[in-house]
């Protein structure tokens, strides 16, 4: 998926990576005890993280059509969004475990710094293999041909 010749994927990435590090932050501070004012940060950036994740996700599956679902950049892909999917999955539980009933308060808010960094620790692990698509494989780079990545793609013995 491009717009003007620019690949979409890549250019909404930024988004959730820069949201969710807010949020990992003021989950720990909240949990720490540093500060409570931070509950409304992490609510408002996870809540946009999670949503430009959403778009970003959508527009990456529309970037498979590009990849050979024998090379070893489709199982490289395959990691990204197993990894990716559940960073997602992470940061929706640190969003709703707080509000939710059951759990005492200091304990919700403890359990959900933990889905945060776990989220945030997996989104560096899916970020490095998305990296390897681009910069390895060379998928999404605007002047290659197929031929010039197929080329790539066994130029690189599988690992």
């Amino acid at each position: 998926m491009r717009i003007f010749g620019h690949p979409v994927h890549p250019m909404l990435v930024h988004f959730p990576i820069v949201l969710w590090t807010i949020a990992t932050g003021a989950y720990v501070s909240i949990a720490t005890g540093v500060s409570e004012t931070a509950a409304i940060i992490a609510k408002f950036t996870n809540g946009g993280g999670l949503i430009m994740a959403m778009l970003a996700m959508l527009a990456g599956l529309f970037e498979l059509r590009s990849i050979d679902n024998r090379s070893e950049a489709m199982q490289v892909v395959i990691w990204h969004m197993m990894i990716m999917a559940i960073v997602w999955v992470c940061f929706l539980l640190a969003l709703i475990l707080p509000v939710s009933t059951g759990l005492n308060h200091s304990t919700a808010q403890v359990a959900a710094a933990v889905c945060a960094v776990v989220g945030f620790v997996l989104m560096s692990v899916g970020g490095w293999f998305g990296g390897r698509l681009v910069y390895e494989f060379g998928i999404a780079v605007k002047g290659r041909s197929k031929s010039e990545i197929k080329e790539t793609l066994t130029a690189f013995p599988p690992r």
